[in-house]
């Protein structure tokens, strides 16, 4: 008799749970200056002031593999990256993950053109390459602005 007094009160509580609506996540209004005919207008809105440069991947490095990817990457109005998409890169698939842990630790700051902090999408294109020793790997940015 005693479990049913524990099991009635909990039944109840997990069906108003279940009941209750789920909040929508606020989809956020990208201005899309990720094509190449746009990419210099994102300097008006955000300026990088964080860069961390994303980790050589070791079986690229161990088998002196160069290249480089090419992210699409959203800055929200808190100046951090929040997504990315895969423009292209080369090798496909080897750089990507590294280059995207990378670009999710940068940091942006609105300019005064972009008070209202306008979340945007641009264009990110990061180079690995090998310097003559193999243990010194180098990453170039470029930024598409």
């Amino acid at each position: 008799m005693n479990k049913l007094y524990l099991l009635l009160p909990l039944t109840f509580f997990v069906i108003s749970c279940a009941s209750t609506t789920k909040i929508e996540e606020a989809k956020i209004d990208y201005l899309d200056l990720s094509s190449k005919e746009n990419a210099e207008l994102v300097e008006n809105y955000w300026s990088v002031v964080k860069r961390f440069p994303p980790k050589y991947p070791i079986s690229a490095a161990k088998n002196g593999i160069s290249g480089c990817a090419d992210l699409i990457v959203g800055i929200d109005k808190n100046g951090n990256a929040s997504g990315y998409k895969v423009r292209s890169s080369y090798p496909q698939g080897i750089f990507d993950n590294n280059a995207a842990a990378a670009l999710n630790k940068w940091k942006w700051q609105a300019t005064a053109k972009n008070a209202e902090k306008q979340p945007v999408l641009t264009s990110i294109k990061l180079y690995f390459t090998l310097t003559k020793k193999p243990t010194a790997p180098r990453v170039f940015f470029k930024q598409n602005y």
